[in-house]
């Protein structure tokens, strides 16, 4: 697998992914990743991260159709984040603009974009805040788990992404998958409901997910039915606005990586961090990463 890196400097961020999403090699197909050269002075991630919420930029694109829509939420926790910085963020996406936040410094999950805040009650913001505290301890254990099967020590990711597309046929997909370290982890199979392992961690976690047939069971229908009925709502109340967003930001990101999916936070300090989803074969196969440890 071809992967392109294109080096940057850390605090020319914006100019330089705008650069690179111009770059020739845009126009080629598979995946593609940025990294930011390191600085002089090597920082930790703790201080790396200290304006990490206000800094998230998420650009995502699948189809070359401007008329599929998408729901997304990204989870992140950090181990050792350092002081002051948040372990724990969540972020929610409808197609490229962000909808909602939540992180363990303000322990609130709050409305991004003006249309949820007119069209939610304030019960809704509770009750999900209260979910999210509940899964910032989950995250805090889990990574800390997954440090100890990898004996990892210092300061390690640990992301969730789940989601579903309406696309322009009235035909959806869902999707849920776990990362390490900015690496496919766990990737959930909605249709056999069964986890795809990347490694042996990975293989061990798995095992213990699948004996929960219930919550595979209710993962399914959320990605199926509660996610498309979320994504309708959201389309409905924010028509105008996404209608705008979509048409200034998907002509430029398609050019950069048309025929993958790719995901980029942009972190002041730190540069980029990269999630690829690999596009799937024709038989309905992922393409997986050859683990580099």
């Amino acid at each position: 697998m071809t992967l392109h890196i294109f080096p940057c400097s850390y605090w020319e961020k914006a100019l330089c992914v705008t650069q690179l999403l111009n770059h020739p090699r845009g126009s080629q197909k598979g995946p593609v990743s940025f990294r930011f050269k390191e600085p002089r002075k090597r920082r930790t991630i703790g201080e790396l991260m200290v304006f990490l919420l206000p800094l998230i930029v998420v650009v995502m694109v699948k189809h070359s159709d401007s008329r599929t829509h998408s729901l997304r939420y990204f989870r992140l926790g950090v181990s050792d984040p350092g002081r002051g910085v948040p372990e724990f963020i969540s972020v929610g996406y409808v197609d490229s603009q962000p909808i909602t936040t939540y992180d363990s410094v303000t322990r609130q999950k709050e409305p991004r974009a003006p249309w949820m805040a007119e069209n939610l009650a304030p019960d809704h913001w509770e009750r999900y805040t209260q979910l999210l505290r509940g899964w910032q301890q989950t995250f805090k254990v889990e990574l800390k788990r997954l440090q100890r099967y990898y004996n990892h020590s210092g300061s390690h990711t640990y992301q969730r992404m789940i989601g579903c597309e309406l696309l322009e046929d009235g035909s959806t997909t869902g999707f849920l998958q776990y990362a390490y370290d900015g690496q496919d982890f766990l990737i959930f199979n909605k249709d056999s409901l069964s986890w795809l392992a990347v490694d042996n961690v990975a293989h061990t976690v798995k095992r213990a997910w699948e004996a929960n047939q219930h919550e595979l069971q209710y993962q399914k229908n959320w990605l199926e039915k509660e996610c498309i009925a979320w994504l309708k709502r959201f389309l409905e109340y924010g028509n105008d606005t996404l209608q705008r967003t979509e048409s200034e930001t998907i002509p430029l990101v398609m050019k950069a990586v048309s025929g993958s999916i790719i995901l980029v936070i942009v972190l002041a300090g730190v540069g980029v961090l990269v999630w690829r989803r690999r596009p799937r074969e024709q038989n309905g196969a992922m393409y997986l990463p050859t683990p580099d440890r």
